[in-house]
């Protein structure tokens, strides 16, 4: 005999938005040198209004198989397997306009030499109830991006 459940789900969700920033960035020399460049210590903040549309597609679906009994051994009748699909929740779609605040910072070192600069470090951005995570209701949930960073300028001077 067996019991056995299977679930599927799938989900797209998405937001968009647009909305004014609001950043501070700054550099402090740690090392210099007139011939050879600079090294900087840098940093920042930024925080945002944003203003736009939140949108989740939900869809989820249960199955359930089951064979009761062993079938024919020492006279017991044979018992096919039983399949059962339970009702299909019903599709959920939902958009709703919301406004997600955002605050992020970084900080790093950069190396700065004529018209070049290599910089490397942290950053950290973070979205307040940005996402609809629900399945059968809306649900928020925020969203975050953080990690390291690199970035090579070169500038084009005259």
């Amino acid at each position: 005999p067996f019991h056995s459940n299977l679930a599927t789900m799938t989900a797209e969700r998405s937001f968009h938005g647009i909305g004014p920033s609001l950043s501070w960035r700054a550099s402090e020399p740690i090392a210099s040198d007139s011939r050879d460049g600079a090294i900087m210590l840098d940093w920042g903040l930024n925080a945002a209004i944003l203003f736009g549309r939140q949108k989740a597609q939900t869809h989820h679906q249960t199955t359930q198989r089951s064979l009761p009994g062993n079938g024919p051994i020492l006279g017991q009748p044979i018992v096919l397997h039983t399949v059962t699909r339970l009702p299909a929740t019903p599709d959920q779609t939902r958009s709703r306009s919301v406004t997600v605040p955002n605050i992020g910072g970084f900080a790093g070192l950069s190396y700065r030499y004529d018209a070049a600069k290599l910089s490397f470090g942290y950053r950290a951005n973070f979205f307040f109830g940005a996402m609809d995570g629900g399945i059968d209701a809306r649900k928020t949930y925020d969203r975050n991006f953080y990690g390291p960073y690199a970035i090579v300028s070169i500038g084009l001077g005259g």
